[in-house]
């Protein structure tokens, strides 16, 4: 029983999802400093010419009060920003912040309602801000425990220290400070379900996206995994290999079309074995794209490349065009590409020819 109650006060937390979350809880401390800071600003503006002409000693720690609370969301906001630009900023401090935010506005709200106490009027200010707290920063239910529980403590101690707290009922303040810390660790956990779920997800669409720009016969990217690296050109030379297996369809035709799929990843395996540390792409029925930034030099020269397929004994042969350049944008790979294609063309127009012992069926 008391190692269950403790796995629930300290759960154990999935780093990525523990990042998530601490992300979260600061986005929420800016927003909500932000929000509050307008609003304290305009009751500041109030307070301020409604007493102009009668400003007494309590109009004027009223007007400290409210510009304290306006000096420090707008310091919460800009160091909530600052953590949030920094990527390499643990989890610690994020821990810190959430706790920094918490004691300054919780000390704040005591104070502002030890004073309403003190001239009879409603204690609302604390109790607001334990909701917000509750609501937008999320603790461990351990930490949260101890930080909610010592907030309502102090308050307590202060009213009980004034005059007994004669006007203060124990029982409920004890009941909602207890339910103010269930509330905490109810809502730790329901985010920890919310975000594991959701990064579960986010990885499994990215298998999906990465089973549909991967070519399921030959395990290599396809034309829409193309369409994606085509965005991340940066101007570094490349050379295109447009390659193409010659007389592909006369091989189906006479050996079946499993022996077909077999030499489609024999060539894959070719190619990977040639052009070595390349961007390899089915480009479309038996034609493959290879990308490279080597050096022309330390690529394959030939325009043709002859093997016998292991597994069937079919002998094949492939035509290579190339083309380089630096692309440095989308239009510009493409650009290069259609000039490997062209390359291609004439490299089959040649192989294709009686004078080669072949037959140019596009000629025909």
């Amino acid at each position: 029983m008391f190692q269950r109650f403790f796995r629930y006060m300290n759960p154990k937390v999935d780093p990525d999802v523990q990042h998530h979350m601490d992300r979260y809880s600061m986005r929420n401390i800016r927003y909500v400093s932000i929000a509050v800071t307008v609003v304290e600003a305009l009751l500041l503006l109030y307070v301020f010419l409604a007493n102009l002409k009668s400003m007494g000693r309590n109009e004027i720690i009223s007007l400290v009060c409210i510009s304290f609370c306006v000096v420090m969301c707008i310091v919460a906001s800009k160091l909530s920003a600052w953590i949030l630009r920094k990527k390499e900023i643990g989890h610690k401090a994020f821990v810190a912040m959430r706790v920094f935010f918490f004691i300054v506005f919780t000390a704040w709200a005591i104070d502002v309602d030890f004073r309403h106490y003190r001239h009879d009027s409603q204690m609302l200010t604390f109790f607001t801000v334990s909701l917000m707290m509750i609501c937008f920063v999320h603790f461990r239910p351990w930490i949260g425990g101890l930080l909610i529980g010592g907030a309502h403590l102090v308050l307590y101690l202060a009213i009980a220290g004034y005059d007994g707290a004669a006007n203060l009922e124990p029982l409920n303040f004890l009941v909602l400070a207890v339910v103010s810390m269930l509330a905490n660790a109810v809502l730790f956990h329901n985010q920890i379900y919310l975000f594991t779920r959701q990064d579960a997800l986010y990885d499994r669409n990215r298998a999906l996206k990465e089973e549909n720009r991967t070519d399921a016969l030959t395990g290599i990217w396809n034309r829409l995994a193309l369409e994606r690296d085509a965005q991340k050109m940066d101007g570094r030379p490349m050379t295109a290999y447009m390659i193409d297996i010659n007389y592909f369809k006369e091989i189906n035709d006479q050996y079946g079309h499993i022996a077909g799929d077999e030499l489609l990843r024999e060539t894959t395996e070719r190619l990977q074995k040639i052009f070595p540390g390349a961007y390899y792409y089915r480009y479309g029925g038996d034609e493959f794209l290879v990308l490279t930034h080597k050096p022309a030099c330390d690529n394959y020269g030939d325009s043709t490349y002859d093997f016998t397929d292991s597994k069937f004994g079919v002998h094949a042969s492939l035509s290579i065009g190339s083309a380089q350049a630096g692309p440095a944008s989308y239009d510009e790979l493409f650009d290069l590409i259609s000039n490997a294609d062209k390359a291609l063309y004439v490299v089959k127009r040649r192989t294709h020819s009686v004078e080669f012992g072949g037959h140019d069926r596009r000629a025909s």
